[in-house]
């Protein structure tokens, strides 16, 4: 025990976390579905990172942001099917994962990120393989008006992924090809229907990450190609740098304890680690929270609460 809490507070006071891995598998769905954000809340949390929301509460569809699935249509065209990645499962063979529409990410305090798996929507990806009432049919010298584009077929569609620091400048974009039906020999042309992995690490430390979609089928009020991506396997170190701020104190009882505790003092993200640095629980607190740790085992754990001025930790112990 004194070696799991001396490894604790090494890891503690050195700032220097397991990576942590968002695979939205930690989000509780049934089977063949989805969260839209019908509740009004506003966001979400995976893996201790805050999903932003939208949904139109008076016309009740989901208008922006993030939601997560575990929708295996990769059949269904047109908006209807907003909700489902064309590879009909999650990164690496698991059911969850995210899908966005027009959403960015405040990580609130930096992070190193590693790496994320992206792939196409159904939405998306048969709107360019078939063309629809509004999007063209990728590879096709004509709009989906059926007039001549000027493109020859030579469509794309991409993502951009740019990161922000703490001052909010802009320090490397990434992009990464969802369709590319550029090549000279067409046989190499593509809509993507599967996982790939996009490295992340030449950003460093972001605050802010922004995604941008791009298309070659566009008109004046912008791209016709449905706007949308599927995401999973966000890959981050959880802090980057971020010093402890004591007038972010808070106290944990009882401590240690068996079935609950309290998290009371400082509104935030609560993220709990075990001494490897596995985040094992994230939640949003308004400075009064209760835990439940019944299914934990016993032993030690390092709990944190992060906000946009800086970070406090305190060790609990489960009895």
């Amino acid at each position: 025990m004194k070696k799991t809490l001396l490894s604790l507070a090494i890891l503690a006071a050195s700032g220097a976390f397991a990576q942590t891995t968002v695979t939205f598998d930690d989000l509780t769905l049934d089977t063949n579905s989805y969260w839209s954000g019908s509740d009004g809340s506003g966001s979400f949390v995976a893996n201790g990172i805050t999903f932003p929301n939208e949904y139109d509460m008076q016309w009740s569809y989901w208008s922006g942001g993030f939601i997560y699935s575990n929708s295996t249509d990769i059949t269904t065209a047109g908006y209807t099917n907003d909700f489902s990645a064309y590879t009909g499962i999650g990164a690496d063979g698991s059911a969850n994962y995210g899908v966005n529409y027009g959403g960015n990410l405040d990580f609130v305090t930096p992070r190193v990120l590693s790496s994320i798996d992206i792939t196409n929507t159904t939405y998306a990806a048969l709107s360019m393989l078939n063309g629809d009432s509004f999007g063209k049919q990728f590879g096709s010298p004509n709009n989906a008006a059926g007039n001549p584009d000027g493109t020859n077929g030579e469509d794309f569609f991409r993502l951009l992924i740019t990161g922000y620091d703490v001052n909010n400048d802009s320090i490397g974009t990434v992009t990464f090809y969802l369709a590319d039906y550029r090549f000279a020999d067409s046989t190499q042309d593509y809509i993507l229907d599967t996982w790939e992995t996009v490295d992340l690490s030449s950003l460093g430390e972001v605050r802010y990450l922004d995604f941008e979609l791009e298309s070659s089928d566009t008109n004046a009020l912008g791209i016709l190609t449905p706007g949308y991506f599927a995401l999973d396997n966000l890959i981050y170190d959880d802090v980057a740098g971020v010093e402890e701020n004591p007038a972010l104190a808070f106290t944990l009882y009882p401590n240690p304890a068996n079935g609950q505790f309290t998290v009371k003092g400082t509104a935030g993200t609560i993220t709990v680690r075990q001494a490897n640095g596995t985040t094992i629980h994230t939640a949003i607190t308004n400075g009064f929270s209760t835990i439940d740790c019944a299914s934990w085992a016993a032993g030690a754990y390092l709990v944190e609460v992060t906000n946009e001025n800086g970070v406090s930790r305190n060790t609990f112990m489960k009895n």
